[in-house]
């Protein structure tokens, strides 16, 4: 990955800029380094988020829309456990009409259209829950996230969402969010750097710096095992995830984990549950593993839909494929291959301007450094064997939370 460069305003908003000469359209992202853990409700930052493109004091919803369209310009807010994005993109002579729009709408809504977004977002919620498999990965992040920022999950933001007013719209975003020092601007493309500071500078160099206090977040523990689980008459599958608590994306240990994720079941077809669970055994047609490392700590987990008949030899094929990982070391043909696997699909990620003022703008703003975007891959290509097995002992060691949806007839009483 090519170089870039980082630079701040005068209040301390930093600025990474790379030049992609030749490429036609400019990318900016923006981050506020805000997300969960600065909710009063569950699902504030979500609905902020959403409320950005609803008006502005001197343009409506309509009008913002109507004037993206008009030249092809793409804004969208998404807001995640760990900040507020806005992710812009242009044609390059379209510059100053993008960041005049984004200036509008950054430090100018109204957030006056929350009663409509908040009824289109809980209806989208419910909708997202009548998916099993949603549902069933809903249950164990509440559970294992039991009272921390991360356990926000879609039922707990159901819950919450009724009570969000206007008054902690604007008290979130205004005095939490949008704060110089929690505040990155990534840009890629073929730009004039020195343009592009003095545009930001004029733009946003003028927002009060605040002396607001980070908040801790405390490492939640899970003392023992734990099993929850939902009956639905109309579950025609039964859903099984299995989750334990992972490290950071900063922690040593994420490069490993992030290959052992390839080998177990990430990777699709080569994965060993995909080979073992259901090719060989015939238990389902869609079994993976997935690595989530976010700022605080991480969550692995392993999820399977099958038969309803088939839920104790699935635990029981999850353990012998992890415990697999702790006893034995990967061979090196399989390990080169996971490695390999990542970086292809690592550089098919990089492939566009906006893709990679993303991994800049979500490194730096998760604490770990733009420079991680380079780094990582370092760290990748040295991961050994024994950083496999260890790894999978320390973090397969732990307790977990195991979450089940089925027919109440399929259901254990424990696991």
């Amino acid at each position: 990955m090519n170089s870039f460069n980082k630079d701040q305003l005068s209040n301390n908003i930093k600025v990474l800029t790379r030049k992609n000469p030749n490429t036609p359209r400019t990318a900016i992202n923006m981050f506020m380094g805000s997300g969960a853990k600065y909710e009063s409700l569950a699902g504030i930052a979500n609905l902020t988020g959403r409320l950005l493109l609803q008006g502005t004091n001197s343009r409506t919803a309509e009008d913002i829309a109507n004037e993206l369209d008009s030249n092809a310009i793409e804004l969208s807010f998404e807001s995640k456990q760990d900040y507020i994005r806005a992710r812009l993109q242009f044609l390059n002579e379209d510059f100053e009409t993008a960041i005049d729009l984004l200036e509008d709408v950054i430090k100018n809504s109204t957030f006056e259209n929350i009663e409509k977004e908040r009824k289109k977002f809980l209806g989208e919620l419910k909708l997202e829950l009548d998916s099993p498999k949603t549902q069933a990965f809903d249950n164990l992040v509440k559970t294992m996230f039991k009272d921390h920022p991360y356990g926000h999950s879609h039922t707990k933001i159901i819950e919450e969402l009724p009570d969000i007013r206007i008054e902690d719209i604007k008290d979130y975003y205004f005095k939490k969010s949008l704060i110089p020092d929690r505040m990155i601007f990534s840009i890629v493309g073929d730009i004039d750097r020195k343009k592009i500071l003095k545009a930001l500078e004029s733009r946003f160099g003028s927002l009060n710096q605040q002396d607001i206090a980070d908040i801790e977040v405390p490492v939640p523990q899970l003392t023992e095992n734990k099993f929850v689980n939902i009956k639905r008459k109309d579950a025609a599958q039964a859903q099984i995830v299995q989750g334990w608590l992972a490290p950071p994306i900063f922690g040593e240990d994420f490069p490993a984990l992030t290959v052992l994720n390839v080998i177990l079941g990430s990777s699709g077809l080569s994965s060993r549950l995909f080979t073992e669970l259901r090719d060989k055994q015939g238990l389902a047609y869609h079994v993976r593993s997935s690595l989530e490392a976010l700022k605080h700590l991480g969550l692995y987990t392993v999820y399977i839909g099958t038969a309803p008949n088939n839920i104790k030899t699935c635990l029981e094929g999850f353990d012998v494929e992890i415990n697999k990982l702790k006893n034995e070391l990967v061979s090196e043909e399989e390990l080169e291959g996971a490695r390999t696997n990542y970086l292809g699909k690592r550089a098919f990620w990089h492939e566009t301007n906006s893709q990679q003022a993303y991994y800049l703008g979500y490194y730096d703003i998760m604490g770990i450094g733009a420079e991680f975007d380079s780094v990582i891959e370092e760290k990748i290509k040295n991961v050994t064997s024994e950083d496999i097995k260890r790894v999978a002992n320390r973090y397969f060691s732990q307790k977990s939370v195991i979450s089940i949806l089925a027919q109440a007839e399929f259901v254990p009483e424990t696991v």
